[in-house]
């Protein structure tokens, strides 16, 4: 089935296709198990500087032996982590395309109203916008290597991440298929990609209030009261404050922060007026 303990062989070879990726997916998993076990070592480094520190000061050094769970674990979720470049590829791909294709759109019905040839208005496209130029190209480079313009565009409709960037080439295709015009129904489709756009603007507007609050604990709460009470709990069990320890709760509570930007800033939806 191409399916094993860490990723499903068909979904990673499909998405290193739609985001891009010129690469082998056996060498990509090599490359990101290399990355992982790197990177998972330097952390680990640093956690056992900080064990160590709390087994001084507690006199108990079988505190170390959580590194026997530290070790796999770090592996383990920055082996996954890597694994997911090709869909954080693909997602910033989708939302570059979202953020020019009414755009694009436009264009292209200009070019069409003014008698263009649908190659020539495709050449148009590739020279001015830079996402969708990046698909297009492909099937430029493909027809004048002799594919058909509809076996070309049949081809990238599987590869393109935007649902709307493959709505408008299905459009296309049908058109080259029965010869109708389509600059009507292009004019339509933008006009229904801004509103979805305004409406899922709508929407992330409604989170903000969420995410605010979530910000406020994560970046207010924690690295001041929460810290505190940790550390009078420390304090109170015995374990002295070092530099080690207090190293650990700054790296914790900046991981956290960093999370948080990502997730809030990764959500942030496209509008085109």
């Amino acid at each position: 089935m191409g399916r094993n303990l860490f990723f499903d062989k068909e979904v990673l070879i499909r998405n290193l296709k739609i985001a891009r990726m010129d690469i082998y997916y056996k060498d990509f998993v090599k490359n990101s198990a290399k990355l992982a076990m790197m990177m998972a070592v330097g952390l680990n480094i640093i956690i056992f500087f900080i064990l160590a520190s709390v087994a001084r000061n507690t006199g108990s050094y079988i505190v170390l032996l959580l590194m026997l769970i530290t070790i796999p674990m770090g592996f383990y979720i920055l082996f996954m982590f890597f694994l997911k470049t090709p869909e954080v590829k693909i997602i910033r791909s989708r939302k570059n395309i979202d953020a020019e294709i009414t755009s694009a759109i436009r264009f292209l019905v200009l070019d069409l109203k003014a008698n263009a040839p649908i190659f020539d208005a495709f050449q148009n496209l590739v020279k001015n916008f830079d996402e969708i130029g990046k698909y297009l190209r492909d099937v430029v480079i493909k027809v004048k290597l002799g594919s058909s313009l509809e076996e070309s565009l049949n081809e990238a409709v599987e590869l393109v991440p935007s649902e709307s960037f493959r709505i408008m080439l299905w459009q296309i295709i049908n058109h080259l298929q029965t010869g109708t015009d389509i600059s009507h129904t292009l004019g339509i489709i933008v006009k229904e990609i801004v509103e979805n756009q305004k409406i899922e603007f709508k929407k992330y507007g409604k989170k903000l209030n969420v995410l605010s609050l979530f910000y406020m604990i994560v970046a207010i709460i924690l690295p001041t009261i929460g810290f505190a009470m940790i550390s009078a709990a420390l304090i109170f069990i015995g374990v002295t404050m070092n530099v080690g320890i207090i190293l650990g709760f700054w790296i914790l509570f900046s991981t956290m922060q960093l999370m948080f930007l990502a997730m809030s800033g990764g959500n942030r939806p496209v509008v085109e007026s």
